[in-house]
């Protein structure tokens, strides 16, 4: 078993952003051994991409033993600060590594906008950045013709359809590139720097994106790529 230690004396900030005050985490120094999680992600050649989503890049399961060690440390922490009412305990759905090696030009459109994970309100997603600050943080949006920072099941149809309207009209594939910044859909409304060790926690239905530099190569080298182990919690 990988014996991954999480940091129980974490420096943890709690912040809001956006019209729509949306809860986030940022904790650094969230592992006491990090190093150990990037020596277990090896040399890339065990990650592997998935058609089925649309994360630039490549994926490696991790041992149970990370997220399960996060869901029962911050159970309270996350129970009280996001407000899911009557949890009684927090659940991992998936955790794995990720490192985006997808080159600009092979991104798909909806890879080229912000995105959310799913419209269920009690699930959390966890970053865990495992590079420097040059490889980019993650950044969280506004819609602009709907307003939306978030998406959720009574939002999902409208929402839907006007993005896709609106990818056609804009030409996505005439100019392939990550998100960064704010563009004529969509407002950057807040930015997370990257940096070694630190995590954050944000709601899964909030708009946002990876700030992919992709001016660094995009190594699937797991000591020189953008890094990052990525988790779903679930508050049942």
């Amino acid at each position: 078993m990988e014996h991954f230690i999480l940091n129980k004396r974490a420096d943890i900030t709690k912040i809001t952003v956006g019209h729509e005050r949306i809860p986030l985490l940022i904790i650094d120094d969230f592992f006491e051994n990090h190093e150990t999680l990037i020596e277990q992600a090896g040399d890339g050649s065990l990650f592997i991409s998935d058609a089925k989503n649309f994360y630039p890049g490549k994926r490696r399961i991790v041992h149970s033993n990370y997220a399960n060690q996060i869901c029962a440390h911050y159970f309270s922490l996350l129970n009280g600060y996001f407000g899911i009412e009557q949890a009684r305990c927090a659940r991992s759905i998936a955790s794995a590594y990720a490192i985006s090696d997808m080159q600009p030009k092979q991104l798909r459109p909806m890879q080229m906008l912000p995105h959310f994970d799913t419209t269920d309100t009690n699930q959390l997603a966890v970053v865990h950045y495992l590079c420097h600050v040059e490889h980019g943080g993650t950044s969280f949006y506004r819609h602009r013709a709907s307003n939306f920072e978030v998406i959720t099941t009574d939002r999902l149809v409208g929402y839907a359809s006007t993005l896709k309207k609106e990818a056609m009209a804009n030409q996505l594939h005439l100019n392939p590139c990550y998100m960064n910044g704010s563009n004529d859909m969509f407002e950057q409304i807040a930015t997370v720097k990257a940096k070694m060790n630190r995590a954050i926690i944000y709601p899964s239905n909030a708009l946002h994106s990876g700030d992919v530099n992709s001016a660094l190569g995009l190594s699937l080298d797991p000591q020189k790529g953008r890094l990052t182990v990525g988790s779903f919690i679930e508050l049942v």
